[in-house]
């Protein structure tokens, strides 16, 4: 592929030939002298040798001539003194001393030996064992190290190329250098490389693309992006996700076009409705999000009607009006009393709003808890089955155990009993 790096050409440097290997012939006139003056030293040098070694003969010869008129000497005074003590100095066992001393230096130097031998063995050892100590501590600061050229990253997507994380790290990395050209780049390969089955990896190239171009790009190459992308991915997707690009950078007229288009092309998706009603609810809109869920109630299967009422009910406790939560709620489990699932929504999220608000810590006597008891007392009252109210009793004792005290804690047991007993009658 064009995309990889190429090799570099500093191959041709092995074919030059260097100073220092021009530098090492020698003049051969200078060697022939220099060989001449050793020779003539070397004959110097045997021709005194030859007369020391005379003058050495005649020297040894006089001095025997000497050692054996001085031994006849001794012989006579030895028989005039028998009784003449031997001066110290001698050793009867000098044969046995001079074996014992040369076993004692043969085995010292047999130690000596040894010590170096056991020395060197642990220098080895010591340095082998640092060099694996470094060599490990290299390849863990490889392994742990976060990448930081961009030949790290190409090893990363060689070695994990269907990765979205990888290939989107690759091309922050050159979008932190402001080489946006070579992101993009980067951008095509994973396309291109990443199997088509992965289709949620090749969608998160395509976000990426997106955020790309609306950041750094033009109208013109983003609306390239976007429409590429719609040839090749969920259209429902890649409408919604140009939506949230341009809600975070508070385009808010652009994400309502986007989601316009969703809920034109997608009407019976109830996800298109809910999310273009939370854009409306977080921007202020409470009435046109409300007139929204009408119109998505008219356009919505039945089976869906549930589900989109709960949602807008869940988005207006956390970002509308909490009153007007609890009257969409009311109204879904007048029409499903037996849904346990709407229930048990209905009570969290009533718990979560009064911690959110932060109403359970500025009321200190436990007021803000009194329309989540009502709640649990109506549920439990209801004839429901046994595996039904044991779920909502476990529920009620938990939240009690969290925000009440032990007399609230003790009369959810005494309800449970009381439920138990008529079981029993």
């Amino acid at each position: 592929s064009s995309y990889f790096a190429e090799g570099s050409d500093d191959e041709d440097s092995d074919d030059e030939i260097s100073d220092d290997e021009i530098s090492d012939d020698k003049d051969t006139d200078n060697e022939e002298s220099e060989i001449a003056e050793s020779n003539n030293d070397e004959t110097g040098s045997d021709e005194s040798d030859d007369e020391a070694n005379e003058s050495s003969d005649d020297e040894a010869a006089e001095s025997s001539d000497e050692e054996s008129d001085a031994s006849d000497d001794e012989g006579d005074s030895e028989v005039n003194n028998l009784a003449l003590a031997v001066s110290g100095g001698f050793r009867w066992n000098e044969g046995e001393d001079d074996e014992a001393g040369s076993q004692a230096s043969a085995s010292d130097a047999d130690s000596d030996a040894s010590d170096d031998e056991t020395s060197s063995k642990a220098k080895k050892n010591n340095k082998r064992s640092k060099m694996q100590k470094i060599s490990q501590d290299v390849t863990a600061d490889l392994a742990e190290q976060a990448p930081r050229a961009a030949s790290d990253f190409e090893r990363l997507v060689m070695g994990s190329p269907d990765s979205s994380f990888m290939w989107i790290q690759f091309m922050t990395h050159y979008l932190g250098q402001s080489e946006v050209e070579q992101a993009r780049e980067i951008a095509e390969r994973a396309l291109k490389t990443i199997t088509p089955r992965e289709e949620q990896e090749k969608m998160n190239v395509w976000v990426a693309m997106l955020n790309l171009e609306h950041r750094f790009g033009t109208k013109d190459t983003l609306d390239e992006v976007l429409k590429r992308s719609l040839q090749f991915m969920n259209p429902k997707h890649v409408y919604l996700q140009m939506a949230k690009i341009y809600e975070r950078a508070d385009q808010i007229a652009d994400a309502e076009r986007m989601h316009k288009i969703a809920i034109s092309k997608f009407s019976e998706s109830c996800k298109v409705w809910v999310l273009f009603g939370l854009l409306l609810l977080k921007n202020d809109k409470i009435d046109e999000s409300r007139d929204l869920l009408a119109r998505a109630l008219r356009s919505l299967p039945k089976r869906k009607h549930v589900k989109a009422i709960t949602q807008f009910g869940q988005m207006e406790f956390k970002h509308g009006e909490p009153e007007r939560g609890r009257t969409v709620f009311e109204g879904v489990l007048g029409t499903y009393p037996k849904r346990v699932d709407l229930w048990s929504v209905y009570l969290d999220i009533e718990i979560s709003s009064a911690t959110r608000q932060g109403l359970d810590a500025a009321d200190p006597n436990g007021r803000c808890w009194e329309p989540t008891r009502k709640l649990f007392e109506r549920v439990v009252s209801m004839k429901n089955s046994s595996k039904k109210m044991k779920f909502f009793f476990k529920k009620w004792l938990k939240f009690e155990k969290d925000h009440g005290t032990e007399a609230t804690v003790e009369h959810v047991k005494q309800k449970a009993r009381e439920y138990v007993n008529s079981l029993g009658a």
